[in-house]
Order: C-alpha cells, then sequence, then structure tokens
C-alpha cells in the first residue's frame, strides 16, 4: 500500500509492496479522481514528492509507502530478532513478505533519518551510525532467516523469493545512494576522534559511494548511472537467463543399469526419477554441478562422458542454440565494466576490483598466480603423462581427453593408494565426527557446542541446536544443524552446502548472541546405520565449522565489522579454507575414524593414503583455475582494442593446460563465474583465500606436533587476532600480526604436493586422543 499525504488528500493506492515501480505509480497518479494535475519531482526508494493542483491550488504531495500491520504478536518472524531465538517452524509465507517488508521499510526510513539528522547539524559518525544500526540489525536477522526457510523449506513461491530478494538488495544499498550522506562523509573533518572499528565504516563508505559514482561532475555521474551501469546491468541480465536456460534444458538419460552399477546411491537418488527406488531406471543426467562431476568420475561409458562433457562446456555457444548464444552479452559486459571503472577514474575494471580486497594490485595478483604457474604446469605434465600410462594399462588405446581425466582420475587412486570414497564412509558416522569436531572447536578455539535439547520446535524435527559457549561459560551463540538431504530442501550436492548467519553479533545495535545455520544434504540414517560421510563431505563439514567459529567469535561494535561481513572478498574464505587443512594432519583425521559398528579407527597406512589421495594431481586441478584466474584479470584489464576476448582464450589456453580443448568448448562465454556471478576481476580470490589458509596453518606445523603447548599458543593467537577481530581491521594487517610478514604461496604449494612434502612429527597416542 501507498499513501497519498498532503492537504486534504487520504486517497490510498493499492500497490504490491515487493513491485514498486515508478512508471506505474506515476501512471496511476494520473489517473486519481480530483487531482487535475501531477507532477514527479523525484523518486528516491524511500518516497515520491509529487506536485498536484487541486482547485486551483497546487499542493506538494508525498507519496509514503504504507507500513504492514505486522507485530510481533501476528508475525513470528518479528518475534526476538534480537534476543532469544527465532520459532521458525510457524512461520508462513504470508509472514516472510510482510515481515521482510515492514523491515525494509523500517530501514529505509531510518537512512531518511539520518540524511534529516545531517541536514539538521549532526557531526557525530558515529551517533549518525548507531541511529542507523539497530534498524539494520532487524533487517539482517529477518532477511536471513527468509533466506534460510528459502533453502529448507518449499514455503516460498520462487518467483515472488527473487522479486524479494532483489527488493531487499535495492533497500540495503539506500545507506550508499544519498547526496546529503556524501556531502558529509566526504569532509576530513569527521575523521576526528573516531574509534578504529567507526574509520573502517566510513572508509568503506568512502570507497562506495566512490564506485557509485559521488563526486564525478553532474554529467559523468548521470552517464554512469544512467548509461553504463543500466547497460551492464542489462548485458548481465540477458546472459544470465540465457545460460540458466540451456543449463536447465539439457538432459541426457541413462537406460543401461550397467552403466550406473558402480555408481554412488546418492548419485543414484539424485539421477532416478524416483529417489525411493534409485535401482530403477531410466537415470537422467543433468549439468547440476554435483551430479554432472560425480557421474564424470564414474561413467564407464566414454561417449556418455563424452556427450555431458560437451553439454557443459558448450554452453552459451551458438551451436546449442542461435537463440541463446551470449556472445554479444560477453562483448558488452566486458566493455560497460571498463566505461563503468574509466567514468568513475580507473584505468580498468581490475582495478576497480581490487580496490576493496586484500591482494590490492594487478601487480600483486599476477605475482601470485605467476609463481604457481610454474611449478603447476610442470607437475600436470607429469599428471597427464602418467594417467595415460595408467589408461593403457587397463586396456584403453586412445590419447586421453578432458572428459577421461576425472574417471581414470578416481580408478587411478584406488590402484595407488587403495582408496575407494565411497568404502571410506563405514569409517565417518556423523555421530562420532560430530563428537570430535566439537572437541577439536572447544580444545583448539574456546569454542564449545552443547546439544540443547528442550529447545523451541525447529522447522523439522531432525534439526538439532546447539549452544555456543566458551570454556568459562559465557554464551557465545548458538548453531542449528539441519545435515540430512530430503525433498523440500535445497540441494548443492552431497559434499556442498550453506551457512546461514542468520543473527550476527553487533554492541551497537544491541545484539549480543550471534545465531546461525549449518544445512548440508548428508545421507538419512537408515537400517541401523547412521549417517555416513564420504571424505569430501567431511571437508565441507570442517568449512562450515569454520564459518561458524568466525560468526560466534567476532564480537565486534558493529554488524558490519563482526563475524564474516565487511572481510575482503579474496580473504573471506580463510577460516572455513585454515579449518579443513585439519584434516591434512594425519593423527587428527584418524580421530574422526570410527567404524559404525565395530568403532574401528582407519589405520595410519589407510589415513596417509587418503591425505594423499584427496591431493592426487595437484598439478592439473590447480592450472584449471589458474587459466580462469588468469584469463578473468587480463580479461577486466587488457585493453579493450587490443585484443578481443576470444583471442585472449586462445592465447593463454595452452599456456596453462597440458590437454587441448575441445573443439565443443566455448570458453570464456560458459564462464558464468565470471560473466553473471560475483567473481568478476576477483576469481583469484579462491586461490588466494587457500594460500592465506594453508600459510596460516603451517605454522600448527612449525610448532611440532609433539609438542602440545605449542599447538594451543597458535590456536590461541589465531583466535585472539583473526577471528576475534571480524573485519574491524583490514585482513592484511591482521595476517602480518599473526604471521610476522606478508603471505606467500610456498606454504600452499607444500600442501597441495606441488613441492616438497611434510614429514609430520609423529604425536604420542595419548597426546593424539587428547
Amino acid at each position: 500500500m501507498y499513501r497519498l499525504r498532503g492537504v486534504g488528500l487520504t486517497t490510498q493506492l493499492s500497490k504490491n509492496l515487493i513491485n514498486c515501480n515508478t512508471d506505474k505509480c506515476y501512471s496511476t497518479l494520473k489517473l486519481l479522481p480530483k487531482l487535475s494535475s501531477t507532477k514527479l519531482l523525484n523518486n528516491d526508494n524511500k518516497s515520491w514528492c509529487v506536485n498536484t493542483t487541486r482547485n486551483n491550488t497546487q499542493h506538494r504531495v508525498v507519496l509514503l509507502p504504507e507500513v504492514p500491520k505486522d507485530t510481533a504478536e501476528t508475525n513470528p518472524l518479528l518475534r526476538n530478532t534480537n534476543t532469544g531465538l527465532p520459532n521458525l517452524s510457524i512461520v508462513s509465507e504470508e509472514n516472510c513478505y510482510n515481515g521482510l517488508g515492514k523491515a525494509l521499510l523500517e530501514y529505509e526510513s531510518a537512512v531518511f533519518r539520518m540524511e534529516e539528522s545531517i541536514v539538521s547539524g549532526e557531526k557525530d559518525w558515529h551517533k549518525l551510525l548507531a541511529d542507523l544500526e539497530v534498524t539494520r540489525a532487524n533487517l539482517e536477522n529477518i532477511w536471513n532467516a527468509v533466506n534460510l526457510l528459502n533453502i529448507v523449506t518449499d514455503k516460498l513461491d520462487v518467483d515472488r523469493y527473487i522479486i524479494l530478494s532483489k527488493r531487499a538488495e535495492r533497500a540495503f544499498l539506500t545507506r550508499y545512494n544519498s547526496k546529503t550522506i556524501y556531502d558529509f562523509i566526504k569532509n576530513d573533518e569527521v575523521e576526528q576522534n573516531l574509534s578504529q572499528e567507526d574509520d573502517v565504516l566510513l572508509k568503506r563508505f568512502r570507497v562506495e559511494y566512490k564506485n557509485q559514482g559521488y563526486g564525478l561532475p553532474e554529467k559523468k555521474f548521470l552517464e554512469l548511472n544512467g548509461n553504463w551501469m543500466k547497460r551492464l546491468a542489462e548485458a548481465v541480465r540477458d546472459y544470465n537467463f540465457k545460460f540458466t536456460t540451456v543449463t536447465q534444458r539439457f538432459r541426457q538419460f541413462i537406460r543401461d543399469p550397467l552403466i550406473v552399477r558402480e555408481f554412488p546411491v546418492d548419485l543414484l537418488r539424485a539421477m532416478s526419477a524416483d529417489s525411493s527406488q534409485p535401482s530403477k531406471g531410466p537415470w537422467s543426467v543433468t549439468l547440476h554441478p554435483y551430479i554432472y562431476r560425480i557421474f564424470m568420475e564414474y561413467c564407464p561409458d566414454r561417449k556418455q562422458r563424452w556427450n555431458a562433457y560437451v553439454g557443459h562446456v558448450n554452453r552459451g555457444s551458438k551451436e546449442v542454440d542461435i537463440y541463446l548464444h551470449t556472445a554479444g552479452h560477453v562483448k558488452d559486459i566486458r566493455q560497460h565494466r571498463l566505461d563503468q571503472a574509466v567514468t568513475i577514474g580507473f584505468d580498468c575494471y581490475a582495478e576497480m576490483s581490487l580496490s576493496t580486497k586484500m591482494a590490492g594490485s594487478l601487480e600483486n595478483v599476477n605475482s601470485f598466480l605467476s609463481t604457481l604457474h610454474g611449478p603447476a604446469k610442470t607437475a600436470q605434465e607429469i599428471e597427464i603423462a602418467a594417467l595415460q600410462e595408467y589408461a593403457e594399462s587397463r586396456g584403453f588405446e586412445d590419447s586421453i581427453r578432458e572428459f577421461d581425466v576425472e574417471f581414470f582420475r578416481r580408478k587411478q587412486i584406488r590402484t595407488l593408494y587403495g582408496i575407494d570414497e565411497e568404502s571410506m564412509r563405514d569409517f565417518f558416522p556423523l555421530p562420532h565426527v560430530l563428537k570430535t569436531v566439537f572437541k577439536l572447536l572447544a580444545e583448539q578455539y574456546d569454542l564449545v557446542f552443547t546439544m540443547e535439547k528442550n529447545s523451541e520446535a525447529p522447522w523439522r524435527e531432525e534439526v538439532t541446536l546447539y549452544k555456543v559457549t566458551n570454556k568459562a561459560g559465557d554464551l557465545q551463540g548458538y548453531c542449528y544443524l539441519d545435515p540430512y538431504i530430503r525433498d523440500d530442501k535445497g540441494y548443492n550436492g552431497g559434499d556442498r552446502g550453506w551457512y546461514i548467519p542468520i543473527r550476527s553479533h553487533t554492541t551497537i545495535g544491541g545484539v549480543d548472541t550471534p545465531i546461525g545455520c549449518i544445512v548440508m544434504a548428508l545421507p538419512n540414517p537408515g537400517y541401523g546405520k547412521p549417517s555416513l560421510l564420504s571424505f569430501n563431505e567431511l571437508v565441507e563439514l570442517f568449512r562450515l565449522f569454520g564459518k561458524a567459529a568466525a560468526n560466534m567469535a567476532a564480537k565486534r561494535d558493529w554488524i558490519e565489522t563482526s563475524g564474516r561481513s565487511g572481510v575482503e572478498y579474496d580473504a573471506l574464505n580463510l577460516v572455513p579454507e585454515m579449518m579443513s587443512q585439519w584434516l591434512m594432519v594425519p593423527h587428527v583425521l584418524q580421530s574422526l575414524s570410527s567404524h559404525w559398528s565395530t568403532g574401528e579407527m582407519l589405520g595410519m597406512n589407510i589415513i596417509e593414503n587418503q591425505i594423499l589421495a584427496a591431493n592426487h594431481m595437484p598439478g592439473y586441478k590447480i592450472s584449471h583455475e589458474l587459466l580462469k584466474a588468469a584469463f578473468d584479470i587480463s580479461f577486466h584489464s587488457t585493453e579493450f582494442e587490443k585484443e578481443q576476448y576470444q583471442n585472449l582464450a586462445d592465447r593463454m589456453t595452452p599456456q596453462y593446460l597440458v590437454l587441448e580443448r575441445e573443439r565443443e568448448d566455448s570458453f570464456p562465454l560458459n564462464f558464468e563465474e565470471m560473466m553473471s556471478g560475483n567473481w568478476a576481476a576477483g576469481y583469484y580470490s579462491h586461490l588466494w583465500s587457500r594460500m592465506l589458509a594453508a600459510d596460516v596453518f603451517s605454522a600448527y606445523w612449525e610448532a611440532g606436533w609433539d609438542n602440545p603447548e605449542a599447538i594451543a599458543k597458535v590456536s590461541s593467537k589465531f583466535r585472539s587476532i583473526i577471528l576475534n577481530a571480524g573485519s574491524s581491521r583490514p585482513m592484511a594487517e591482521l595476517f602480518r600480526e599473526f604471521r610476522g610478514r606478508d603471505p606467500n604461496p610456498e606454504a600452499l604449494m607444500i600442501s597441495v604436493g606441488l613441492r616438497g612434502s611434510r614429514s609430520p612429527k609423529k604425536k604420542k597416542r595419548a597426546a593424539a586422543d587428547a
């Protein structure tokens, strides 16, 4: 609802809250009775100001959004947004739309009040932010709860949820879309007497306003926002629509049960028409990332592998569908990103992107990538030659091609190390794994997880709630765990999940208790067995608990400096990647193993082989990542007229990859993460975070696993410097304080097997069980 407020006017306009549209609003105003003329003055996403004429008298009318009538008593989503636990089991779809709609309007009104305070003469930056913080915390809490419900239930209509997401995104950005706020923060006097966290937020505001075009002459500002940004958004939207369409369209059916005889059960369930009868065909292969990846590892039929591979790599090409060809959109995306950056004042888009990242400069990124390139390429050549020799020993009479690698790699792992991922599941039952993970978090990072047995009902009975404290008993937060696959739940694959920070700490906003939820799609318990994890699922579980630890440990003044919020994008996964490094320590991985029936632990020789198997063919894997990262940086930094993107891809591919690219491969048209995802001029961030994590974790290896006191000191230092800091300081400063130097790729190359190897000191058995 939108209400006209002005002299003598009480007419209400019925309008969908999440579909507000200036043109439609203006058209409605023109048709209003008793209004002989209207003139739209401005639309700032908070209100519409209109000059109207009535009875030959001019009036200034403000069109304001009508706040939903929902209260904490009528809408459970609005209860306990700052304290207590949310009762998400009784939240309806209507509650989500109305509750979030109210929070959006309250936040936008708070931004408007911030502007009014500035106009009224308020000079205190801290006070201005504090007035905004409560409504921001409320909005983020409700928005995260809605996101969680969208993943773990089927309550929300997909199309409405997408519209709601866009509406929420616009609301969050209103704080960076105000000339009044910009004029205030650009004044140097604002910097006086600021706390460290207040100064961090001030710098972020300035960067965001610069990237929005504030500070440019009016003509340039209009050029940026009315032309280049609009064209870029249209190109990305059209690319994303076509890419998604061709991805969803692909289907490949398998009717021969001999082909799927070795497929994992969870893959068969995902491929079968009836998930309750996975052994009954036909089975359909899709381009869902998990289904496609595991299919390529297990499918023995080369023709079937080739067909799926071509379907995967030729997305975006005109050979698939001339109407879904994305080449023109890719060219426009590159051009308009360059236009955007140059208009703002950068030399290229990559320079603009790196201005907000830890790496900081093109020189640092290129140096990092080039350091990895040589060892990775050399290792890749050796690995492909060995894989070819192995395949021939198995009766293969052709040359290895890209669509053969994962299939023979899995078989080679089984031959070399005796490791089969599915058979290893018996040794990693979820209850024992959780018990060991909680013990590790308590001993190393002072985070004690205790199951809450009498908590409010979650959305499903299999969901568990854990209270998180420190060893002194001080409450750190709560963490839900929703581990099992089900039909009404989002699915990234068995070894991919989510961590949703339902609530983050903010001292100023009055939120003392962080709440989060780990969501996975692990196999359901059954037939007397608990849920059994593969090694890759184990890695993902550790990563997600790393995200939970970061959310619980960092308790700062502002929601934007607590937890992972605000951490530089290329350092965002430092903590989860660091947590996964624990699985590379033999005695730690051994402690996680316990046969679900007998309780038998895996022998140390099998443990060491599992670690080797996890890092098998590192040169091949990292070289593919390096190609994408290097192409992404070049795509966004090379002068546009100097080299077209397809020529750039053709030149760079043989520099990084040993195997020739298939003729059907449409790269870079199929590089979705760069074109329409969040990784434009930032794809290197995947490897950069892994580098940081490996370098941080190398402090444990240097301390020596036979020295528990030294290990504990490293963990305590990590908690106090990195975990507790959140994003209250730049990650470069935190890393230097922790390691005493800048990061380098050496530890990453050692950890994945590209250079040398670690010979860990053997811990005594008692220490391993401590």
